[in-house]
């Protein structure tokens, strides 16, 4: 960090370090702003972000012509505002940005690189114009204020009575750093113009125009012209982004990557839409219109994305734009002539259809932009998923209280394991070396189950099945892709070896059901003892990136003889309790006694210290031995998982932990003035940094074995395992607050001691001298 050395500096240094925040607008949210009230009177006021973080309030000045604007921040932070042209580019935009600690300066951006010198530049004084301009931290916010021209005509980029096309971004705190929110959004002030010449228009006349199929102001035959963002039919009805399930469509589509859009058959071949505004009472973008000319919309989209890798977005195969092209939130002005009206519902299909198509640039401006059709709710969009298509015969599903579980329908196999609440799995092995395999989804889609290695997709055996294909399939898994072709290879016809395969569609739930050879030449073995599975399901039969996956640890053992079930269950028991003597118990305990060495006399805390410690040791072998010598039994791939692997690291580190302990310097000799040496108060340090990281660790490594014996013995959700969970937690609870509480206590209580030896004649030695003899 640089050292500022006046005020002058630290504002000069601050501003070009907002910009950095500023040329990463590349990414970007798009959001409709226009100006409602009496703008020219009092302020009129809008929410930047979604989460009311971000607030702008402005006023136009008619006595002079400028605009009075002023930035909110919930926080102390840097924010800042930037004036861009319709393509909503940086280059060229003017900024003005400021923080508590830096005065709101004017510069021009540049162009979208680092280093942040590169970035842009500092207007010269002569157009440094603001008025009344400053930046402070008022109830723990931070507020910009400023007053700047009207239609300047020092840049393009002027403030003007019309549409104006802004960039705003914030940071986390005033040390200015990459920004923690940014987004373009559009400024209509012609509403706020009108209002003050005349008085018989809505002063309001800021609500989003909308208008039903059905109430006659659209009509079959009309032009229309409307720039918005382009979405696929399978996202909307979806509610989230195939390749981003945390991100809902219709809330943020300038994230929706050019690849999911323009590479993903299920996406494109669902049917393309024009997106209207975000909706200010929702923050939802209204659906807007359909277009039929599919690859009109594939063209254009292509043409515009980037087929270099991002960061933030999967590259876009199909596009041939450079690396700087656009990768996300294809945006675009639509000319079309309205089809047909819609079927009326609320959903894409209820939205006019558009044929005749032009796909035009985003910056192209429509002399009469087309009025919004159908704004939905979140209430709408979480009810999303059922408009996806699904089979006429799906029954309507009896209420769950009405079903006593004693009536349930009793597992089909031999062995049931829920997977999910809407997946199951159930199986039985053959004597035959077969194995026979049932899984179940509630809902019309695609099911899929394969075997793997290492818990990677990638290498895996899958056999995927839907009503769409027909049959169960082997495929080969190749990578984590959205793209089906880039994900699954199909086997060759030789290698297809299932009997009995089946896939259903019966009362409202997929069923696929095959039987397979467990030992197969060129694929991944079945064995008897703990196997490494993957499940995943589409929630349509079109196989697709998957709408829910999962990990998980057969054990066959049971499913094959019943005698080497318990021989299986009784070691990993075994496993577990070891461990949570050692680590749940004694560890602890021997921490506990070095904290609490004053209540001992000369080196007792030391001996019990070393031999809990080492009884521990020799527990921690003896758990890693069983769990070494179990899953060679069981025919497993060891250090595969993160448990396996955790244990190994900390079998290692015990051991150095032990061996560094056993080596260790010597302290003075007791009643020596001598001070300890480096070495011996540098080890002080490394041996209890490293004590305590193993401690944590093994808390870590007892949950997660508790959730893995579940797993292995089909006790995912189970009572048992949720009472064991909840138990483990609280004995852990306990047994960190007695060392917090202990270390505090003592360390208070060896202060006090130290104080009053001090006080005292010196000429005995007391224990707070003798506890560190070790």
């Amino acid at each position: 960090m640089m050292r500022f050395h006046s005020i002058s500096m630290a504002a000069f240094a601050s501003a070009k370090l907002h910009l950095c925040l500023l040329v990463m607008l590349v990414l970007t949210i798009s959001t409709s702003v226009t100006a409602a009230g009496e703008c020219s009177n009092n302020f009129c006021d809008t929410t930047l972000d979604r989460f009311g973080d971000m607030m702008l309030r402005y006023k136009l000045n008619e006595s002079d012509d400028t605009i009075t604007m002023e930035v909110t921040y919930d926080g102390d932070a840097w924010v800042g505002l930037a004036f861009s042209d319709a393509n909503e580019s940086m280059a060229g935009s003017i900024a003005v940005i400021a923080s508590s600690v830096a005065s709101p300066q004017k510069y021009r951006l540049i162009d979208s690189t680092l280093p942040v010198e590169s970035a842009f530049e500092l207007m010269p004084p002569e157009e440094q114009t603001l008025v009344d301009a400053s930046c402070e931290l008022i109830d723990g916010q931070t507020v910009m204020k400023f007053t700047t021209q009207l239609l300047a005509d020092e840049t393009p980029f002027a403030i003007s009575l019309g549409e104006n096309h802004l960039l705003w971004a914030y940071g986390r705190d005033p040390t200015i750093g990459y920004h923690s929110n940014r987004s373009p959004f559009t400024l209509n002030l012609a509403k706020a113009a009108v209002v003050e010449t005349n008085n018989n228009v809505d002063p309001i006349g800021t609500d989003i125009p909308t208008a039903s199929p059905n109430d006659g102001a659209l009509k079959v035959g009309d032009d229309v012209c409307i720039t918005g963002y382009i979405m696929d039919s399978y996202c909307i009805d979806l509610g989230h982004f195939l390749d981003n399930t945390a991100i809902v469509t219709l809330r943020q589509p300038e994230e929706h990557s050019f690849h999911c859009l323009l590479d993903v058959p299920v996406c494109y071949n669902s049917g393309f839409n024009v997106l209207g505004e975000k909706d200010p009472q929702t923050g939802l973008h209204c659906l807007g219109y359909r277009i039929d000319d599919k690859e009109a919309v594939l063209a254009a989209g292509r043409a515009k994305g980037s087929n270099v890798k991002s960061d933030t977005h999967y590259a876009c195969d199909t596009c041939s734009g450079g690396a700087s092209a656009e990768v996300a939130g294809y945006r675009a002005t639509v000319k079309g002539t309205i089809k047909e009206l819609g079927d009326g519902t609320k959903s894409v299909t209820g939205q006019p259809l558009l044929t005749n198509i032009e796909m035009l640039d985003k910056s192209v401006v429509c002399d009469n932009p087309a009025p919004q059709t159908v704004c939905l709710s979140m209430d709408d969009v979480e009810q999303a998923p059922a408009q996806v298509p699904v089979s006429d015969s799906e029954p309507e599903l009896e209420p769950v209280e009405e079903t006593d579980e004693s009536e349930q329908t009793p597992c089909s196999l031999d062995f049931c394991v829920p997977l999910n609440d809407a997946y199951f799995l159930a199986y039985t092995v053959n004597g035959d070396d077969t194995i026979t395999m049932e899984l179940t989804y509630d809902g019309n889609g695609w099911v899929g189950i394969a075997f793997s290695k290492d818990g990677l997709m990638a290498g895996s055996d899958a056999v995927i099945g839907s009503t769409e294909t027909g049959i169960p399939q082997k495929y080969r898994l190749l990578a984590p892709s959205i793209v089906v072709k880039s994900a699954v290879q199909l086997m060759p016809p030789e290698e297809q070896t299932l009997t009995d395969a089946t896939v259903e569609f019966i009362d409202g739930q997929t069923v696929m059901k095959f039987t397979k050879k467990m030992k197969e030449p060129n694929h991944i073995e079945i064995g008897l003892g703990n196997n490494i599975m993957l499940g995943a399901y589409g929630i349509i039969p079109t196989i697709s990136y998957h709408t829910g996956k999962m990990e998980f640890y057969l054990n066959l053992s049971s499913g094959a003889a019943e005698e080497k079930a318990t021989p299986f269950m009784s070691a990993w028991l075994a496993h577990g309790i070891i461990a949570f003597i050692a680590w749940g118990v004694m560890v602890p305990t021997a921490v506990q006694s070095a904290i609490m060495r004053s209540l001992f006399k000369g080196p007792m805390w030391f001996k019990l210290h070393q031999n809990i410690n080492a009884t521990a040791m020799a527990l921690t072998v003896a758990v890693f031995a069983i769990g070494v010598a179990v899953t060679s039994k069981e025919g497993a791939v060891h250090f595969v998982n993160s448990h396996e692997r955790m244990g190994l690291a900390m079998f290692l580190l015990v051991i150095i932990q032990v061996v560094d302990g056993a080596i260790r310097p010597p302290t003075p000799a007791p009643g020596s003035e001598d001070e300890k040496t480096l070495s011996r108060k540098t080890w002080e340090i490394g041996h209890r940094i490293g004590g305590v990281a193993l401690l944590a660790c093994g808390f870590w490594q007892m949950d997660s074995g508790i959730k893995l014996y579940a797993m292995k013995f089909n006790g995912v959700g189970s009572s048992q395992e949720k009472g064991v969970i909840i138990g483990y937690w609280v004995w852990i609870g306990f047994v960190v607050a007695m060392l917090v509480i202990g270390s505090v206590y003592f360390k208070f209580l060896r202060s006090k001691t130290k104080v009053e030896d001090k006080s005292g004649d010196g000429g005995e030695e007391g224990p707070a001298d003798v506890e560190e003899d070790a």
